[in-house]
């Protein structure tokens, strides 16, 4: 049985904003490219963090008396460090990462540059490949 690597499986490209970004604007970013969770860059390393529609729903359980969630700014909820892996990880240890961190995605980094996302692996990317992959 040969491997199946990530680059087979991933979502190519990211969408990104800034740690500085209200979340009421990250969430209308999720919401216009279909996505449920977004990379946090910023000018140094590119990659500082990432952010979900479960940090964005957290936040409101979090920070209830801010109206309209226009005071709270990704900084504030993202994930950092993100979990990473490279278009050429294994698509079973992208797998067990996701299971032992109990994380849901993983942010794609280009071989030669960690701090160039260039896709995301979900677990619904695993599940579908599962799904659509031939049985052996």
């Amino acid at each position: 049985m040969n491997p199946i690597y990530v680059r087979e499986v991933m979502h190519q490209g990211v969408v990104s904003c800034s740690p500085d970004t209200t979340i009421r604007d990250a969430a209308r970013a999720m919401v216009k490219a279909g996505v449920r969770a977004l990379v946090v860059t910023d000018d140094a390393c590119g990659l500082v963090g990432i952010v979900s529609q479960t940090d964005l729903v957290n936040a409101t359980l979090v920070h209830p008396n801010v109206h309209y969630w226009d005071g709270v700014r990704v900084r504030d909820v993202m994930t950092s460090p993100v979990a990473t892996v490279t278009p050429e990880t294994k698509l079973e240890d992208a797998a067990r990462m996701l299971v032992e961190k109990r994380i849901h995605r993983l942010v794609v980094v280009s071989e030669d540059d960690p701090c160039k996302p260039v896709g995301m692996l979900s677990m619904g990317d695993i599940v579908r490949d599962l799904i659509l992959s031939p049985d052996e």
